[in-house]
């Protein structure tokens, strides 16, 4: 029956694809449409990379049917690498479209294309959204993927435009390790290696190594795992200092790079979560041990966060009846989810009753993280220059700083000035940045990476060039390999005239136009931004089929979804819990800010002054 109603919405998705872009239909056509580009993605944007998969061997005397490891692997049992930290990323695009530019890797230099297409003028704020928006996806991303340290020995020197202003003269960007783990086949382009795990297990919190899990399991005066199964936490509930951080008074958490106030709100959030976890499976479970309590937990956890993103915060930005709809329907099935509540699972299809609890399915190639999809995941823009926090209680303002003064070590001087539940709420009643052409934050622009070596980069530089070293075709190839509309010239592009100009000056053709640069230029009826969506046709189409592989090739979301490995209370806890709840447990005080809210994710009302 499923395969029947799959080929009826791959053909639907085809044909009216012919006439206009799917969100042109109407509401229930539309969905239908979305779930038949699913279908058709799923058969021809699936690529494996791997050429000598690693020999595992099952952790000894651990649980790994019913509890993930640390490093990811034995999710799935026939391929117990796949998924796990350190495997190559996958492709949605064909092998032979993904090899890294030479020749017109500076053609146009990517230092250009960061001063005149995407550096911040004024800053273009999202109404609808606030600033733990822009937060949560960093969080996000870094359970997913990291290409982690560059190959220093190879260095790009990045062309400077005439009259740059560029403090050192020359920009020189070390280039991304290729991963030669079995060696390079002949004619094959280069793969790269995802240093965290590819699942949706929470690895931002507990890392992807059994060395970083200890650690923040462990009390820093013993270094001894808490006996109880929890996180480690100070007496006033905040993260550990990371002692071995480069950066002075750096908190510890699994991944903790890249850090900045809104990360660390998170990461403490939800390391309070996973403990309020572990107190409530004890209560049924009195003769289990912290290790097993530990595991339960960051199962429990792991898919409360998934559940988070994919009801609430990608809704959020897709702030549609479209667009909710095809998201919501991942977890709760297009029978939403009061009825899924109700009557339960409708047989093991993940259309009508979602994705959790339904079959496994890798469908055309082993579960990975692409390169596509971290390309996609290029939202610098949605982060601000500048912050202001203030007391929840009545608005007064504590402390301001730009984004390097709440990022790093300055994370706890902001601590320091404001309580943790002031900094949330200034947060939450802060706007993020649009995704749209020059919003591009200009503290990126100049970040001071080793300030005892003096090493400045550019973020948005950098952002172009990765694209284009690792073999992200350019934005109208990758629309075409999608089976998506393609511009024909900047006038199908855009339709800001002043957009249209800029780039046929940096770019001279739509071709030669990046795909970052595109995804933020979308604005023409025909292949923009669908309405209410924060981002990009293009990145949705990538979304609507990522999205949904996270769940559906995770054991633990599908088969392993269930009160036997979750446990009772365990399994109720990721079905009746959303972000806002989380919040209320931990900070109740701020409950009268987002008690009219109904996304966490949209601005929350401010104190009166």
């Amino acid at each position: 029956m499923e395969f029947l109603l799959d080929k009826l919405l791959s053909g639907l998705a085809r044909v009216t694809s012919r006439f206009a872009v799917w969100y042109r239909w109407p509401f229930p056509v539309s969905i239908a449409i979305v779930l038949g580009h699913r279908v058709n993605m799923r058969r021809a944007n699936l690529t494996d990379t791997e050429v000598a998969p690693p020999t595992v061997m099952p952790p000894p005397g651990f649980d790994f049917q019913n509890a993930r490891t640390a490093d990811g692997s034995y999710n799935d049992m026939s391929k117990p690498w796949m998924g796990m930290a350190g495997t190559r990323f996958g492709r949605n695009m064909p092998l032979a479209s993904t090899f890294g530019e030479t020749d017109t890797l500076f053609e146009p230099s990517p230092r250009l294309v960061s001063n005149r297409l995407l550096a911040r003028r004024d800053f273009v704020p999202v109404p609808h959204l606030n600033v733990l928006a822009a937060a949560w996806i960093q969080f996000m991303v870094h359970d997913w993927l990291s290409h982690g340290k560059s190959d220093v020995s190879v260095m790009h020197d990045v062309p400077l435009p005439e009259g740059d202003d560029w403090a050192f003269g020359k920009m020189t960007v070390p280039r991304t390790f290729p991963d030669v783990t079995g060696g390079a086949p002949d004619g094959r382009p280069a793969a790269y290696h995802n240093t965290e795990t590819h699942w949706w297990d929470g690895s931002q919190i507990y890392g992807s190594s059994l060395q970083r899990q200890i650690e923040v399991r462990s009390d820093p005066s013993s270094g001894q795992v808490l006996a109880n199964g929890k996180l480690y936490l100070d007496a006033n509930g905040m993260l550990p200092i990371d002692v071995n951080a480069k950066w002075p008074n750096q908190e510890l958490a699994g991944v903790n790079g890249n850090w900045w106030i809104g990360l660390s709100v998170l990461h403490t959030l939800f390391a309070r979560e996973h403990n309020s976890i572990v107190d409530r499976i004890a209560i049924d479970n009195p003769g289990k041990d912290g290790e097993w309590l530990f595991q339960k937990a960051r199962l429990v956890l792991s898919a409360l966060l998934a559940k988070i993103h994919t009801v609430e915060w990608t809704p959020a930005l897709m702030n549609s009846p479209d667009g909710r709809a095809a998201m919501r329907g991942n977890f709760w099935g297009l029978r939403g989810e009061r009825v899924s509540k109700v009557f339960g699972r409708e047989g093991m299809g993940e259309i009508l009753s979602g994705i959790p609890g339904s079959n496994v399915n890798h469908h055309a190639a082993p579960y990975a993280m692409t390169e596509e999809f971290a390309a996609s995941y290029r939202l610098h823009s949605l982060l601000p220059d500048a912050f202001s926090f203030s007391t929840h209680e009545a608005g007064q303002i504590l402390h301001e700083c730009d984004l390097l003064g709440a990022s790093s070590g300055g994370v706890r001087d902001v601590y320091g000035k404001a309580s943790y539940e002031d900094v949330l709420y200034s947060l939450a009643t802060a706007h993020p940045g649009a995704l749209v052409l020059h919003n591009f934050p200009q503290t990126l622009r100049h970040l001071n990476k080793k300030p005892e070596e003096g090493i400045m980069v550019d973020l948005a530089t950098i952002d172009i060039l990765r694209d284009r070293e690792r073999g992200i075709p350019r934005y109208c190839e990758f629309r075409r390999l999608i089976n998506a509309p393609v511009p024909k010239n900047f006038d199908e592009l855009t339709n800001d005239p002043a957009w249209r100009r800029e780039l046929q000056e940096v770019y001279g053709t739509v071709d030669k136009v990046d795909l970052l640069v595109g995804t933020l230029a979308e604005s023409n009826a025909k292949n923009g931004s669908p309405p209410g969506f924060g981002f990009s046709d293009t990145v949705f189409r990538i979304f609507i089929l990522m999205a949904s592989r996270r769940l559906k090739s995770d054991r633990f979301f599908c088969e392993d979804f269930r009160p036997e490995v979750y446990t009772r209370a365990g399994f109720a806890w990721v079905q009746e819990n959303t972000f806002l709840t989380v919040v209320a447990r931990h900070c109740p005080q701020l409950g009268r800010h987002f008690a009219d809210v109904r996304n966490g994710f949209f601005p929350w009302a401010k104190a009166e002054r």
